[in-house]
């Protein structure tokens, strides 16, 4: 608007033969000039010094620490609005009203990572409307900061409610080992029961009848393994489709049954057709922290055939628990594997949103045929 009126009022006074309103139009395009020469200047120079986790998770918000340095010497930057752009994230800024000549403005920051990975760098954008708002002026920086995402931790369903790795799962007040089993009747009380597994109502009868407490009588808890490997393959018969969002899907299960595991205590291993079927601990933290990089760094392994799932399950002890995660339906590689010992299967296709029904009155028009 400011160019537009100038230029006008410029060509109006050299019409007209009027130097009063020729020389507003050209203070105009003056003050325009240097409002495009001082919104440039305003940005030139200033340096910027990232802090923050190196470490995060999708979906998890990552707090960053922002330093903006000004190391001009009687320069100020004015009206600075700092944005990290983190790679799969919202963009997330601050903004900075002052920064004074040799001095330095500290800001936060707040990015929620939306994709896993390792970046080595981090992508920071300058921008400011320095003077009046005539322009805005952009500066994008790298700043060497090393951030490794993780893939979301998602618990398989299958591990909580499947086979007898039930009585292993902290789903009640029992702690894992200590789950009482399926009940088969009553028996009368012995040194040694705890006072919670006397039946009451039972007692009451027996005590009318001259008897004494009478305590309920549990089968043994179910299989507790010694060790568990989550197996991660991506064998599928030809006509399956490939998918990016279900090999991330599967990559965030397997990271949800590994933690799930090391929180349990239960020593556990990864094993992967992208590692070439290394058998990678996570027994500890550090061991943990390992395999969640190896992940997050994942690329999806290309003609994984079905014989060479079964030799990993072969060469597995029958003691062993094994959880199969799978980026392709079970439908088109559960009837090819046949595990030796107790195994739980993940189906991708059980964690897809399921589509919204049609609210009740909602017309569904239909094209031709």
């Amino acid at each position: 608007m400011l160019l537009g009126v100038s230029a006008a009022l410029v060509l109006a006074g050299l019409w007209r033969v009027d130097g009063a309103m020729a020389a507003l139009g050209s203070a105009g395009l003056v003050l325009a000039g240097i409002g495009a020469l001082a919104a440039r200047a305003n940005l030139r120079g200033l340096a910027l010094d990232l802090s923050g986790p190196h470490v995060a998770a999708v979906g998890q918000p990552a707090r960053l620490q922002v330093s903006l340095g000004n190391p001009r010497h009687g320069l100020d930057a004015f009206g600075i609005q700092t944005t990290v752009k983190v790679p799969g994230s919202p963009e997330s800024g601050s903004h900075a009203a002052w920064v004074a000549g040799r001095s330095a403005a500290d800001v936060e920051l707040r990015c929620v990572p939306g994709q896993r990975g390792d970046h080595d760098q981090i992508h920071v954008e300058l921008s400011s409307e320095f003077p009046c708002g005539f322009f805005r002026a952009r500066r994008v920086l790298a700043c060497p900061h090393r951030l490794l995402v993780f893939p979301r931790p998602l618990v398989p369903v299958e591990l909580l409610s499947s086979g007898a790795w039930v009585d292993d799962t902290p789903r009640s007040a029992v702690a894992a080992g200590e789950a009482q089993g399926e009940p088969r009747g009553l028996r009368p009380y012995r040194a040694g029961d705890p006072v919670r597994a006397i039946a009451w109502p039972a007692t009451l009868r027996s005590h009318a009848r001259g008897g004494g407490p009478v305590v309920r009588e549990l089968d043994p808890p179910g299989f507790h393994p010694r060790e568990a490997i989550v197996l991660f393959h991506s064998c599928g018969t030809e006509r399956a489709l490939i998918r990016p969002d279900r090999f991330e899907k599967a990559l965030s299960l397997a990271w949800g049954a590994l933690r799930h595991f090391q929180r349990q205590g239960i020593p556990v291993r990864l094993v992967a057709d992208f590692d070439g079927w290394k058998q990678r601990k996570a027994g500890n933290r550090r061991q943990l922290g390992a395999c969640g990089e190896l992940l997050a760094k994942a690329w999806r392994a290309a003609g994984t055939e079905a014989h060479e799932v079964q030799a990993v399950l072969a060469g597995l002890d029958a003691a062993t628990g094994v959880l199969i995660v799978s980026d392709m339906p079970r439908a088109s590689w559960g009837s090819s594997l046949r595990p030796t010992g107790p195994c739980v299967a993940v189906d991708i296709v059980h964690y897809e949103p399921k589509a919204r029904p049609a609210r009740a009155g909602t017309k569904l028009h239909f094209g031709n045929a």
